[in-house]
């Protein structure tokens, strides 16, 4: 069943931080930005603060309906803010800039859009982050038998008291305890939590002061619904925005989808046997930029085998080790534009070696995998980023690492055990963007008992709760047609598979309302490469100002 606006945000349980962007268009909006920066301010001092101000038009200070909300990709990471991420110089400079500035986005109602809102998705940047470090201080439990690990204990559980049989017994089961609540707290760090998060912070802005009229009733419920006045979700935003259609009754009245179409109906299995031969066609691809990098990669994971073999890993700066197996995971990388993504990932394999002529890994190569491999900053993708397919009842079961082991069983060529020999053909291909138990080996944040057992039992939950609803979504576009919606499917890309999105957009099906935009001139990374010229295309689409598909 839908839930109502109102139903969404009972009880909030953490904090969710947003930014709104907007434009200071005279010397009394600056004054008034300067006078919210005041350090003396308590947040709900702030917050009135910033609704005394009105606009030039008279309408109210902060309408829904001329906001837009972004939704970034993941999970894990948090939000790109303005100026570091979304650069405001010209309407052409990004789709922030061109959905304020340009003048060819505007809302239902032909209005230009006023704010953008860019929210930290709970566990994610200043929401409620999720890290180890917060883990342990939330469920000390559970990590009871990382004490003596780690030198914190002479004995495990010797503060229990009692004899070496009783006290294993009692630790085992505060972990077991432990273990559970852990693993329905981050159930709640989904897109259904995420929706119910973003329905929160409208409301708090279309209604920050809630009155009471004569008839009882809140002055916000009598007016009628105020939904955003639209949406726009990268990747896995865009998947959140399925959860809107599918379970908020007045869900954004203009949905974009930018490489966001989630792979609905689709058993996670066969997603992410799909997925590892997308990753062989971009590794092919790299090699064809790059064909000197072939040998490089070759002589990388011969060393570092050689090392795992001897018992003498390679410690990286810090903590982790670097494993054949985690260092092939910068493929992770591959999905986005060559010229970009791949030239970086060129420099990163050829720091590999202090020069060419040795074989001795370089400190500046460590340094930089710890870098681009984020996971120990962001375990919330190594927990969680399986269950963004979970669908309702099922265990993920690492599918990954499970699709991984049918490819290598039926063709050598995933092999790169195999593949890095000097004297084999075919190059070493990388991994994607998958999550493999591994990880809580290889990563130092990820490691030890607590964060392995949380992992393995995220892996074999199976009573998720469902995250898509067919009959809302067409409800929503199709029938009641509350929502317009358009989207950008990018043929080549590594990380939402394409022939799934197009069976989801087909008629009878449950994006049929969705318009698509279908190109291969972009990559995943296409609304951060050239986002102003997608957001102006996608907004003319679903306003049928543009006739795409023709």
């Amino acid at each position: 069943a839908f839930l109502t606006n109102n139903e969404a945000f009972d009880e909030p349980t953490i904090d969710v931080y947003f930014t709104i962007t907007e434009l200071l268009s005279n010397a009394q909006d600056e004054a008034h930005f300067h006078a919210l920066q005041n350090p003396n301010l308590s947040p709900s001092q702030r917050a009135a603060l910033y609704f005394q101000k009105g606009t030039s038009d008279g309408e109210s200070s902060v309408d829904p309906s001329r906001m837009m909300l972004y939704l970034q990709g993941g999970p894990g990471f948090g939000c790109a803010s303005p100026v570091s991420g979304l650069s405001l110089a010209s309407s052409s400079s990004s789709w922030a800039a061109a959905v304020l500035l340009g003048g060819k986005v505007s809302n239902a109602d032909g209005k230009s859009f006023q704010r953008i809102v860019l929210m930290d998705q709970r566990g994610t940047g200043r929401s409620s982050a999720i890290c180890k470090q917060q883990l342990v201080k939330m469920f000390p439990d559970l990590f009871l038998l990382d004490k003596k690990k780690e030198g914190k204990g002479k004995v495990v559980g010797e503060e229990f008291g009692g004899d070496s049989d009783a006290r294993m017994m009692l630790v085992q089961a505060r972990q077991q305890k432990a273990l559970k609540e852990a693993t329905d707290y981050l159930s709640l760090f989904r897109a259904d939590s995420i929706v119910r998060d973003a329905e929160w912070i409208r409301e708090s802005l279309a209604n920050p002061f809630p009155s009471v009229n004569d008839d009882g009733n809140d002055d916000a419920a009598v007016n009628g619904p105020q939904p955003w006045g639209g949406a726009l979700g990268q990747s896995f935003g865009g998947f959140c925005l399925m959860t809107y259609l599918s379970s908020i009754q007045n869900p954004p009245e203009l949905v974009y989808f930018t490489g966001g179409i989630a792979p609905m109906n689709t058993p996670v299995g066969e997603v992410y046997d799909r997925l590892w031969l997308r990753v062989r066609e971009r590794s092919w691809k790299y090699y064809e930029q790059y064909p000197g990098d072939v040998a490089t990669v070759k002589k990388i994971v011969r060393k570092l085998l050689a090392h795992e073999n001897s018992a003498d890993p390679i410690i990286l700066p810090s903590g982790g080790i670097l494993t054949a197996r985690r260092f092939l995971q910068i493929g992770l990388g591959l999905g986005g534009s060559p010229g970009t993504s791949f030239a970086n990932m060129h420099s990163v394999i050829n720091s590999a070696f202090v020069n060419e002529d040795s074989d001795e890994i370089s400190n500046a190569f460590l340094k930089t995998i710890d870098y681009e491999q984020s996971f120990d900053d962001a375990p919330l993708y190594f927990l969680l980023h399986e269950s963004i397919y979970a669908d309702g009842e099922g265990a993920t079961q690492w599918a990954a690492n499970q699709s991984y082991e049918g490819h290598v069983k039926a063709n050598s060529e995933f092999d790169y055990r195999v593949t890095s020999e000097e004297d084999n053909s075919n190059p070493t291909l990388f991994f994607g963007e998958m999550v493999f138990p591994f990880m809580a080996h290889d990563f130092s944040e990820l490691s030890n008992s607590g964060m392995r057992t949380l992992s393995e039992a995220l892996a074999e939950k199976s009573d998720w709760l469902p995250l898509f609803d067919e009959t809302n979504m067409r409800t929503a576009l199709v029938h009641k047609k509350k929502s317009r919606a358009a989207a950008a499917c990018y043929y080549d890309d590594m990380y939402v598979d394409f022939e799934c999105a197009m069976k989801l957009v087909q008629r009878g099906c449950p994006l049929e309302g969705v318009k698509v935009y279908v190109t291969n001139e972009y990559q995943h990374s296409g609304l951060r490469d050239d986002g102003a010229n997608i957001i102006n295309k996608l907004a003319a689409m679903s306003k049928n100002r543009l006739h795409v598909p023709s």
